[in-house]
């Protein structure tokens, strides 16, 4: 048996205390210690910048966005954000990697810097989604992953921003590691609390500042909103930092299954009900087209007073119309397969669709011409634009045996493609353009619509008032004007400024 060392004349804490001098074989019990789970942020070496950019990025959403206009801030903090994004990849990006994704999101962000509306707020969210889509599944990524990130990311963040935090809290006995954290910070506190009175009394600028400091600001609900935003930010950033297939599942789809025998639906949608329906279909669109012709031409008349219904009522139905035309084509699509008889009714009956789209163009064109350019009615002519490139892509499909994906995926980057245009125009100065420089009296008397365009319209409605020494908007306008000026360099915006500036220059 061995015998234990002992060391004469030391203290009797550290004799205790001289385990360490022995050598034993015997197996020594540890305390079992919690550990991360694997797979988490906080149990890699990027725990340490995860938590420094999480600080970080809630401080500064703190200094652009509390009680502050919002603006240039918006795309300020979506770009560092993006930024932060990229740089929390699992694997290391390249410079050509760097370079795509900070040219994406500065795309993605310009519409935002142009002029802060809803369309540019989607954009810029779009935009960090797509982000962490790559971040995550690389080469994989598609539109599929991509809605799956947009619905986690905003409802798992406190999920696991708290799963995270109880993580890494040691597994050991409450009051006992209360008493040792108490141990462990008096001192500091203390001499801390010593060295900053020495300090204030000796610093005018820091005693200054430690006057201001209130107490009394614990009791106020505003102090407690401003933590439970820090909070909320906190969770939503969280997510952000921390991607992982993990939480966001894997990029490999789960295989369908194909049910075997005759669907139900081949009740009603079979070979021969299709033929029918196009040939039906094609008898109905061409008196349609027919009558359509004779309007729009001049060679037949309607009962009096109702051309402007004519206009007004033909255009939106005559685009779901042509909606519905494509939706049934691609449903029955493997219907029509390769039988040229009902490929050539196909063909004849998306014609005929294109056909109505372009004469409902007309339609409002008319209508417009009659009664003014609005909002709605602009957005109409966009519409239609869109549903004609639609069927466009599907008489290509058909003709080259194409899947639906990839009918799918060109009318949603045309979609996308538009929209991202239209956020470029100012439709406001357009409208008012428009309907001030009419020649139909009707249209120019109708100011109360041209002054609630908004500023936007300003520049417009100033050069209109200055040509033709008619007032239209009167002071309403300046006042709106004057209320909205830029004064902080958060809610700047290019648009803005420059109406701002054409106002000033005026003025």
């Amino acid at each position: 048996m061995r015998q234990g060392l002992t060391i004469r004349g030391v203290p009797n804490r550290i004799l205790l205390d001289s385990w360490w001098l022995e050598t034993t074989d015997e197996p020594t019990q540890t305390e079992p210690r919690r550990h991360p789970p694997e797979g988490s942020l906080l149990s890699t070496l990027r725990a340490r910048h995860a938590i420094v950019l999480l600080a970080s990025l809630v401080a500064m959403a703190d200094w652009l966005f509390w009680e502050q206009p919002v603006g240039l801030s918006v795309a300020v903090f979506a770009l560092v954000l993006s930024v932060a994004i990229i740089a929390m990849k699992p694997r290391r990006p390249s410079k050509k990697e760097w370079a795509g994704a900070i040219t994406f999101a500065l795309l993605c962000n310009l519409l935002t810097v142009i002029d802060l509306r809803l369309l540019s707020v989607l954009f810029t969210l779009g935009g960090l989604i797509c982000l962490a889509v790559w971040v995550i599944y690389g080469e994989d990524a598609n539109e599929r992953l991509a809605l799956r990130v947009a619905l986690r990311l905003p409802t798992i963040g406190a999920t696991l921003l708290l799963r995270d935090t109880l993580c890494t809290l040691p597994a050991t006995d409450f009051v006992s590691g209360a008493r040792h954290q108490a141990a462990a910070m008096a001192l500091p506190l203390l001499m801390g609390t010593v060295f900053l009175m020495l300090l204030s009394s000796a610093n005018p600028v820091l005693e200054e500042f430690l006057t201001t400091l209130d107490l009394k600001h614990l009791f106020e609900p505003n102090f407690w909103l401003r933590i439970l935003t820090w909070t909320v930010m906190a969770a939503l950033l969280w997510p952000c930092l921390n991607l992982s297939e993990r939480w966001l599942g894997s990029a490999t789809h789960a295989p369908t299954v194909h049910k075997t025998g005759q669907s139900k639906a081949t009740f009603l949608i079979n070979p021969a009900s299709v033929r029918n329906s196009l040939v039906l279909f094609n008898l109905l669109f061409l008196m349609q087209t027919a009558m359509d012709i004779g309007m729009l031409s001049g060679g037949s008349s309607l009962p009096e007073g109702r051309y402007a219904t004519y206009a007004h009522r033909g255009a939106y139905p005559l685009v779901v119309t042509a909606l519905l035309a494509g939706v049934f084509t691609l449903v029955t699509r493997s219907m029509v397969g390769s039988n040229h008889a009902l490929r050539t009714l196909v063909y004849l009956w998306l014609a005929q669709n294109m056909f109505l789209v372009f004469t409902a163009a007309i339609r409002l064109q008319h209508y417009v011409h009659a009664y003014a350019l609005t909002y709605l009615r602009l957005a109409a002519f966009i519409w239609m634009a869109l549903v004609f490139v639609g069927l466009l892509f599907t008489v290509v499909q058909i003709y080259r045996n194409l899947g639906t994906a990839w009918l799918l995926r060109r009318c949603c980057a045309a979609l996308l493609g538009t929209l991202y245009i239209c956020g470029f125009v100012n439709f406001g100065a357009v409208i008012a353009n428009y309907n001030l420089a009419h020649s139909n009296p009707l249209v120019q008397r109708d100011s109360r619509y041209i002054c609630s365009l908004g500023t936007d319209a300003y520049p417009t409605i100033h050069t209109y008032e200055t040509e033709t020494g008619r007032r239209v908007c009167g002071g309403a306008m300046k006042y709106d004007l004057d209320r909205e000026a830029i004064t902080n360099w958060r809610e700047w915006g290019f648009r803005r400024w420059q109406i701002q500036a054409y106002y000033q220059q005026q003025n």
